[in-house]
């Protein structure tokens, strides 16, 4: 069996008038050519599809269900082209970035880009850096707003800032009276860590590494609103770049740059090489762009 769109056309149309030359009308034929085009459909399937008497046109009980089949069938194809034209005129972009970044610099990027882009459909996937990583090398998201990879042989990045460490504490808490902590300060109170899911636990073990220190995180949670609610409750200290202090804006927290050594992660753009962007993304990367290096400017 192998119908045509337009079979299944004047199948409905046959279907929904009371004569055949009402249906050859409505689709502008003339009727002999509508019942020839019945007839070709019924040797096709093997079914009869119509009673037919001089008076009236009436649908079998298989004909009833092929309806069904083609109006369900047609509903669909019109809608997915629908999809299609409105992508075309407009256009979609999808988008992966850390949480970190979907608090402190997206939502102002999007909004600057929706003002200059209005007809631009936006899919954001907030997600940690190795999902990131795997949606752009799939082809899930057109890029992503993360960390530099360990790996960069297949993506290509564009740096924009640099996310610098720092000590998150109660504000009554000892290190909180110091302008200036060291990664080493760190041993002496209980660590609330970030899994290594996360690309803040790159940033401290390394830290750890080079301070040739060993700190077992007396917890460990996987999102950053999780670290500082323990932190909150006066369970530990904890190290987060600043891009991160969005997410937990208003809080009676104190932040102190890490020292000794003093660690940056590299955040930026993401995308897969030789994939073909739309032509709107560089106006996306510009608006991202401008938003990191304000939200940044904005901690300091």
């Amino acid at each position: 069996m192998n119908l045509t769109l337009r079979q299944f056309e004047i199948l409905l149309a046959a279907a929904d008038a009371s004569t055949f030359s009402a249906a050859a009308n409505r689709l502008r034929i003339s009727q002999p050519a509508l019942s020839e085009a019945v007839r070709r459909i019924e040797r096709e399937t093997g079914l009869t599809l119509f009673e037919r008497t001089t008076r009236s046109l009436r649908l079998t009980e298989d004909g009833r269900r092929l309806a069904a089949v083609a109006r369900e069938l047609l509903r669909d194809y019109r809608q997915a082209m629908e999809r299609i034209a409105s992508a075309a005129q407009g256009g979609r972009l999808t988008i992966a970035a850390l949480p970190s970044v979907a608090c402190a610099a997206l939502p102002r990027a999007l909004a600057d880009f929706s003002r200059a882009q209005p007809s631009v459909e936006i899919a954001v996937h907030d997600v940690q850096h190795e999902r990131a990583l795997a949606m752009v090398q799939d082809g899930v998201v057109d890029m992503a707003v993360t960390i530099k990879p360990a790996q960069v042989d297949g993506f290509t990045f564009e740096s924009v800032i640099a996310d610098t460490a720092h000590l998150v504490c109660r504000r009554g808490h000892p290190l909180a009276r110091n302008k200036n902590v060291r990664w080493r300060d760190l041993a002496d109170h209980p660590f609330i860590g970030i899994t290594a899911i996360s690309s803040v636990r790159r940033l401290t073990d390394a830290a750890f590494v080079q301070s040739n220190i060993m700190i077992k995180p007396r917890y460990e949670v996987e999102q950053v609103p999780c670290a500082v609610a323990l932190v909150e409750a006066g369970l530990g200290v904890t190290a987060l770049p600043s891009l991160t202090f969005a997410m937990f804006k208003g809080r009676d927290l104190v932040m102190r740059p890490l020292a000794e050594p003093s660690l940056r992660r590299s955040v930026g753009v993401l995308t897969r090489t030789g994939r073909r962007l739309p032509t709107f993304a560089e106006a996306f990367k510009l608006a991202i762009r401008d938003s990191l290096k304000r939200s940044l400017s904005e901690r300091y």
